[in-house]
């Protein structure tokens, strides 16, 4: 039977999805919506409107750049993300707790870091653990932490067609580690052989020759690159690295994961490789394997801002990454250390015992003795003792003094007035002029101070120095809102700019941080007292540290530890290990941006003492220890670096301790009826402290020997 033909039907109409519905004139009448609400002063919206006309000009653009998006090649796709810094994820390995179980409990049986636990069948999943586990005389069970072991994997990608920039895709994305590296490999670990022969991988083609039998790993596409043929200055072609020869077959190795097929649920029944005598199984997944992403879901994830971190910009960025990559930290924290360690204020520097209105003050840089002086408007001087400890309360005596009189020379109303030594001459400055105690004659602030900007070479709000030896000081101008700051040499009253230094000009907010406002501009005077610089306008005065322009940010870490936080701190128990500085820095060193410095160490800790008195209640015998034990143990707790705080995460950083705070940690104490009376101590105090201070990325911790709890017959 002859075949029919076909009868002529008509098209299905099927509808077309529209995927480009956001052009031109949506978006100009969009823009114009919101003006009212954004620009309401903006009235004339017609298209004579030179604004409007910008709106147009500009919603052209993101017409045009959404019909272009929308019609992206695989090729354009992969350097998009390229030029983002986004790649696709390759597949995760599942985490688990493994279960362990032993019929012989009698002695102590240890599983080391590393035993190897795998499924059962042709093909198991293999993982290792990643912490030691002892089970002790008499237990037979005990669970550890395990991870899956990646696959090695060697395919043949192709055929080489000789010609340049050829690209070979392998089956499974490589695997490589996410932490960053001080000197990152050029793509995860791959063994690329051409007819057998290994060619070694590049960072770049730029430095290849035509000779070089090199490959490049393109991540974001995933893709094998041999040398490309590129366009040379000046005209022509170049061939930069080798290309495979025409027939060659090419093979990868490497490692990979098998992502959602080596999945392990809870109660799977695990084959333990050693020791003997020994059952596993898998007592639950802690992280689930995950598959390798695909270019949408990386884009996807790029937008909500979800990329992985490689590189840090933030102090929140290098915790995050320290938190992530360096195991065995309990706490991490990244600060720019900005506040000083004792944040009171001496009395000799607060009124009254200085007067409320100065014009300048004097301490000397290097002094034992402690004596700022104080010229105000009236003419008088005022000269108070400034104990270097700065306790609570200064006793404002006298000290002898030789040199109250300001020089005739020098015109009533000083700016400023400095001084290396309480025995040594004074240098005052007023308008433009400066002048030594003794001296013939005033000179030229300019002249005195080679190479000063002139902004700073009359009419100085004051002048500070901060010691850095017995021959060399930092001068600081103050001057307005701003202060100019230089390394100086000092001897027999001469100032020389320290050799290969320079003047830095800055602002006074910006270098003083935790500086209030009223501060910030024309302050009356600057005393620096330890390092730290105390401000003076009126009757305030207020610490604050200086912030040089090279100032490293500060990582401190705190290691987890196994000790009880209800007993006593082991000396040495918060030390931070020598491998963990080391891997810590090499994170920081491989994520930090050009130019940024940081410092890997410990935190500071601040050690005291509590003094308490709790009362027991009426069913409980007088002087009960395990009141007593109970209320140590709760302290401890509260004070804890790790455990500690009022949300049980660790002491606050850099907070102060109070005596509310010791109520507060005993106050939820069952044994305890009431606390009747709270005391801190420190080291070297004989009187109790009413806080305890804590300096900015500080921790406290509660010296077990300084511990004494007082337990008080309960009320009738």
């Amino acid at each position: 039977m002859a075949d029919l033909p076909a009868p002529d039907l008509p098209a299905p109409n099927l509808p077309v999805p529209d995927l480009d519905d956001l052009r031109f004139q949506p978006l100009v009448d969009a823009a114009k919506r919101a003006l009212p609400q954004r620009a309401p002063e903006w009235t004339d919206h017609n298209v004579s409107d030179p604004g409007i006309t910008l709106i147009e000009a500009c919603a052209e653009r993101v017409d045009q750049l959404l019909y272009r998006t929308d019609r992206m090649t695989h090729t354009q796709r992969s350097a998009v993300l390229r030029l983002m810094g986004i790649a696709p994820l390759p597949a995760s390995p599942t985490r688990i707790v493994v279960g362990f179980r032993r019929e012989v409990t009698a002695g102590a049986c240890v599983i080391p870091t590393g035993t190897e636990v795998r499924t059962q069948g042709q093909d198991p999943v293999v993982l290792r653990t990643t912490e030691p586990l002892t089970l002790p005389d008499g237990q037979s069970t005990g669970t550890a932490e395990a991870v899956e072991e990646p696959e090695a994997v060697t395919e043949t990608l192709g055929v080489a067609d000789g010609l340049p920039g050829a690209r070979f895709a392998p089956g499974r994305r490589p695997w490589r580690r996410g932490a960053p590296e001080t000197d990152p490999p050029f793509g995860p670990p791959l063994t690329v052989r051409v007819d057998g022969t290994a060619w070694p991988a590049v960072k770049t083609f730029a430095e290849a020759t035509p000779a070089d039998t090199v490959h490049w790993w393109d991540d974001a596409a995933g893709e094998i690159v041999f040398g490309p043929l590129v366009s040379a200055e000046g005209g022509g072609e170049q061939q930069h690295g080798a290309p495979p020869p025409r027939g060659a077959t090419v093979t990868l190795s490497y490692s990979a994961y098998r992502g959602t097929r080596a999945g392990v649920p809870a109660g799977t029944p695990l084959v333990v490789g050693s020791p003997a005598g020994l059952s596993s199984f898998v007592h639950s997944v802690s992280v689930p394997a995950r598959d390798a992403e695909s270019r949408e879901q990386a884009l996807e994830r790029a937008g909500l801002g979800l990329a992985p971190l490689r590189r840090a910009v933030t102090a929140a960025d290098h915790e995050q990454l320290v938190d992530e990559h360096v195991d065995g930290l309990a706490r991490v924290r990244v600060t720019a250390l900005n506040r000083p360690a004792d944040s009171r204020v001496p009395a000799a520097l607060e009124t009254p015992q200085r007067p409320a209105e100065v014009l300048a003050c004097a301490v000397a840089a290097r002094d034992p003795q402690g004596v700022v002086h104080y010229y105000d408007d009236s003419g008088t001087v005022t000269h108070m003792r400034l104990p270097l400890d700065r306790p609570d309360a200064g006793d404002g005596t006298q000290p002898p003094v030789h040199d109250d009189d300001v020089p005739s020379a020098v015109e009533a109303r000083p700016n400023a007035v400095i001084r290396l030594a309480e025995d040594g001459p004074r240098l005052w400055f007023f308008g433009d002029r400066c002048f030594w105690d003794g001296a013939a004659e005033a000179k030229s602030i300019g002249v005195e101070f080679h190479g000063l900007p002139d902004e700073f070479c009359a009419d100085l709000d004051d002048v500070a120095v901060l010691a850095d030896s017995p021959i060399t000081c930092e001068l600081f101008f103050f001057k307005a809102g701003v202060f100019y700051h230089r390394a100086y040499t000092y001897h027999d009253r001469t100032f020389t700019p320290r050799e290969g230094g320079r003047g830095v000009r800055s602002l006074i907010s910006e270098s003083f941080p935790g500086l209030s406002p009223q501060l910030h501009d024309s302050p009356d005077a600057v005393a620096v007292l330890d390092g730290v610089f105390f401000f003076m306008k009126a009757a305030r005065t207020e610490p604050a540290l200086w912030r040089p322009e090279d100032a490293p940010l500060h990582v401190l870490l705190v290691p987890r530890t196994a000790g009880d936080p209800e007993e006593a701190v082991l000396p040495g128990e918060f030390d931070v290990p020598p491998d963990m500085l080391l891997r810590v820095r090499g994170v920081v060193e491989a994520s930090r941006l050009l130019g940024a410095r940081l410092l890997v160490g410990g935190p500071r800790y601040h050690s005291f003492g509590v003094r308490a008195t709790v009362r027991t209640w009426s069913n409980t015998p007088e002087g009960s220890e395990d009141t007593k034990r109970a209320a140590e143990r709760a302290l401890r707790r509260y004070f804890h670096p790790t455990a500690g705080g009022p949300d049980g995460r660790g002491w606050p950083w850099g907070r102060r301790v109070h005596a509310g705070d010791v109520f507060a940690a005993l106050e939820p104490v069952p044994e305890i009826h009431g606390t009747t009376e709270v005391g801190l101590t420190l080291p070297g105090r004989t009187v109790d402290a009413s806080s305890v201070e804590v300096s900015d990325g500080g921790l406290v911790l509660l010296d077990s020997t300084a511990l004494a709890i007082t337990v008080a017959p309960a009320e009738d």
